[in-house]
């Protein structure tokens, strides 16, 4: 992993705690909100593995604590479904050239965006009889984008639960629940690939207290903050970054 100037390991500082208050605020998007940043200073392949063992180690956490809450149907059908979409994303991720696979992260990132506005402050509905396809096709589109380019499972994963009747309790759980299980299996295949080396566990562990932080502010942040203007707000961050990988 490259090393840090120390403006470069500044920014990547804040934008690691920014990205987990909108985390512990949301209950996901820290990878969506962090990678794009984060891939201005640093190859997409490092930084990747990197955030996906952050997460990880978030999601952990939160689901020890509301486990109870975890929709274990959900759980199964999506992760069962995103499996093929990782290891074809590994494949990918291992030999598509870092700058075009940023490239498609830019885009990537702004067409959630106008789907985060134009969604802003309420749920589709999801009629059942769409729910085992749409689950597929879901599922497997957040294993193949979510190890491709790190925090972009979050957001499909929420696309498909947005629109299934569970409270906002549930809702996080569940998600929490999903996105420890994708972190296992991509870390577990990043490592295999080589993607984890020395300096990369140096950076994990700077990088734990800056995810505790942004967490601590987020948990305290979700009770100040209107949904449909955090959600706003997110939308503007994305399509901002989301450019600046563009024109990179």
């Amino acid at each position: 992993m490259l090393p840090l100037s120390p403006l470069e390991a500044v920014f990547c500082a804040l934008v690691v705690v920014a990205a987990f208050a909108v985390r512990g605020t949301a209950g996901f998007g820290g990878g969506i909100v962090a990678i794009p940043l984060l891939a201005l200073v640093l190859p997409l392949q490092q930084i990747v593995p990197l955030m996906t063992a952050l997460m990880f180690l978030a999601s952990l956490g939160h689901g020890v604590r509301d486990w109870r809450k975890v929709q274990g149907r959900e759980v199964v059908r999506l992760v069962s479904c995103a499996l093929p979409g990782v290891a074809l994303g590994l494949y990918l991720f291992a030999v598509l050239d870092p700058r075009p696979l940023s490239h498609a992260l830019g885009v990537f990132v702004m067409l959630y965006a106008v789907y985060a506005f134009v969604t802003a402050g309420h749920k589709p509905e999801l009629p059942e009889r769409w729910i085992n396809p749409l689950a597929g096709v879901a599922g497997f589109a957040a294993g193949l984008a979510g190890t491709l380019f790190g925090g972009a499972a979050g957001p499909v994963f929420v696309m498909y639960l947005g629109a299934r009747p569970l409270d906002k309790d549930q809702f996080r759980a569940t998600m929490t629940a999903i996105m420890v299980c994708m972190s296992v299996v991509r870390l577990t295949g990043y490592a295999s690939l080589g993607f984890v080396d020395a300096t990369g566990l140096r950076y994990l562990a700077a990088g734990v207290p800056l995810m505790l932080l942004g967490g601590y502010l987020g948990e305290r942040l979700v009770r100040r903050i209107a949904q449909r203007r955090f959600e706003r707000v997110l939308g503007v961050i994305l399509i901002a970054s989301g450019a600046m990988l563009l024109v990179r």
